[in-house]
């Protein structure tokens, strides 16, 4: 495709996550970075420098200029509703990392906005997209164990003895991010889980603060029941060494993905996304088999795949694969976890 071909857009907030997302568009062939944004000019040169493209002193330049026609949201959660309804509003399609926002109001207003304006809304819910994760849609839906009967999941690392006041992650309200960890990486399965399964029906949750200093619980254990009976675990801590995994039970046996991830230093954790696929396992038990059976997986590019298909739904007007209203599923099994942690009550998920 001709440079001039490719779709045109700027990146908002250059933070950790952000040079994985810039990364990508880097590798695509669909996307060319054409302005950055974010409030510090120090990390605004450093970032136009390294990939070669211009920068923005507010956000507003960057709504008016005709060659911007995507918004790349690596901001914080509480301020992707403000950026999303200002980038509609002003013609452009909008990617925000997950999760869509902190608050379900946020979240709607998102979505309604980008919906008036006919905007493209993708939310970076890239786990689903991980190869482990696609098989085991893959060979659910083929029956392969069987009737699904109950999953399990985890996604944890040590993230919480890293944060310091300083970092908008310190808070637990919903100025910073409300339930830590569970906001932080739980929601990914939130996203995936229903993937497989379809809707959440009703949610029970514990939180402790047991051993970070930051004012956010570092340990949540959530359960809740999908509306098709299936029943559900996703454990999440900001306190325990990294985990990732999924395990799917069935009447005729059992799937177990894990990540295998390295607990390496943070930036060098984040250049692995690139190659995730290489670090999961993924087995089959099958009830008439002593052994598990290892499937293999094709190596990927999940982040790649979901910047190309924000790219490719601007060009198509199709809607994408992780949308604004499937982004609002995810987080209301957060915010319904957050309710009943508070409330030491079940909560009943009305989407």
């Amino acid at each position: 495709m001709r440079d001039e071909d490719r779709v045109g857009v700027a990146l908002i907030g250059v933070g950790s996550w952000s040079g994985v997302i810039a990364n990508a568009v880097q590798r695509s062939r669909k996307l060319r970075m054409v302005t950055c944004y974010t409030r510090s000019p120090e990390k605004r040169e450093t970032f136009s420098k390294k990939y070669g493209c211009d920068q923005e002193k507010n956000f507003e330049d960057v709504l008016k200029r005709d060659d911007v026609e995507g918004i790349l949201l690596t901001t914080p959660n509480s301020i992707h509703a403000e950026h999303a309804l200002l980038a509609a509003q002003n013609g452009k399609h909008v990617f925000v990392d997950k999760p869509i926002a902190n608050t379900l109001a946020d979240g709607e207003k998102m979505v309604e906005a980008c919906e008036k304006a006919g905007a493209v809304l993708l939310v970076g819910h890239d786990m689903r997209r991980l190869s482990g994760f696609r098989k085991i849609k893959e060979l659910l839906d083929a029956g392969a164990i069987g009737n699904p009967v109950m999953v399990e999941s985890n996604f944890s690392a040590r993230l919480g003895f890293e944060l310091t006041p300083d970092k908008w992650r310190w808070t637990g309200d919903d100025s910073g991010c409300p339930a830590g960890a569970l906001m932080t990486m739980g929601v990914h399965h939130a996203d995936t889980l229903q993937y497989y399964f379809g809707p959440v029906k009703n949610v029970f949750a514990f939180f402790s603060k047991l051993y970070t200093a930051a004012d956010v619980e570092d340990v949540t254990m959530t359960t809740f029941q999908f509306e098709s009976g299936v029943l559900g675990y996703l454990g999440s801590t900001y306190s325990s060494p990294r985990a990732n995994w999924v395990r799917v039970y069935g009447t005729d046996g059992h799937l177990f993905c894990n990540l295998s991830l390295p607990n390496v230093p943070f930036d060098e954790y984040l250049r692995i996304w690139s190659v995730v696929d290489q670090y999961t396992l993924l087995q089959r038990f099958d009830k008439s088999k002593d052994k598990p059976e290892t499937i293999p997986l094709s190596i990927g590019d999940p982040i790649l795949e979901e910047v190309d298909e924000f790219a490719s739904c601007i060009r198509s007007g199709k809607k994408p694969e992780t949308d604004g209203r499937g982004a609002l599923a995810a987080l209301a099994l957060i915010r319904a976890a957050i309710d009943s942690a508070r409330t030491g009550r079940p909560v009943d998920l009305k989407m």
